[in-house]
């Protein structure tokens, strides 16, 4: 009898050992997994970024205007936004995201056209007569209108200018490489400082947040699409 249950106790131990054992190799099995997909995800998104940095590096070095490269046009230059022709820096913005809560262009555009005297280096002038033209699905006839920009704010980094008559700043920042144009809002309200505010507000899903117009072809991370030819 003692023998008996000696080895029916034996038989539970080894049979508990085994499922503990299991559940280890289960567990450990499921976070080796884990793990390697995380790894291959940082790896992926590394791989895309280091190709995207030496696609942006070779587009920059095709480019032959040096005063523009070294200006804080020089996003918008690779972009081809903007482009010297004689003694003009002409610039043609097309925004077509109207909104921050989706990366889809909208099936029309608020495109702004101007120009302004090529110098070295480059200087932005206190005023500039500018073109806003809106076309796409949803407009039945192109809508082309003309305006004034004055200076506001301006450094090695960013411009910023208003419209009285189309009551809308437009933003050129080289440092995050971000282009915007605000509509609807008053004069002195849109300053650079306030930018973070601003789309924190956004964030927190607050309905009078102010939202500004972006442009697909300055969000896209992916420069290949302005290697010419593709």
């Amino acid at each position: 009898m003692k023998l008996i249950i000696l080895f029916f106790s034996l038989l539970i131990i080894s049979c508990g050992s085994k499922e503990k054992t299991s559940r280890k190799d289960d567990y450990t099995g499921t976070s080796e997994k884990t793990i390697s997909q995380n790894k291959t995800l940082i790896n992926s998104k590394l791989s895309f970024e280091k190709t995207q940095d030496s696609l942006r590096k070779t587009l920059l070095n095709s480019k032959p205007n040096e005063n523009l490269k070294s200006s804080i046009l020089q996003e918008l230059y690779i972009r081809g936004l903007v482009n010297q022709v004689d003694d003009k820096i002409k610039f043609n913005l097309p925004f077509n995201l109207h909104g921050l809560d989706c990366g889809t262009p909208d099936c029309y555009s608020t495109d702004i056209l101007f120009e302004i005297t090529a110098k070295n280096p480059i200087i932005f002038p206190e005023i500039i007569n500018f073109k806003l033209l809106e076309h796409g699905c949803d407009i039945e006839q192109e809508i082309t209108e003309s305006g004034v920009f004055k200076l506001v704010e301006q450094s090695s980094k960013y411009v910023n200018y208003y419209s009285e008559n189309q009551n809308s700043n437009l933003i050129i920042l080289n440092e995050k490489r971000a282009l915007y144009y605000f509509t609807d809002v008053k004069s002195n309200i849109i300053k650079i400082n306030l930018l973070d505010k601003i789309f924190d507000e956004y964030s927190e899903l607050n309905l009078n947040a102010l939202t500004p117009y972006q442009s697909t072809i300055m969000t896209t991370n992916e420069y290949e699409n302005f290697i010419e030819g593709e």
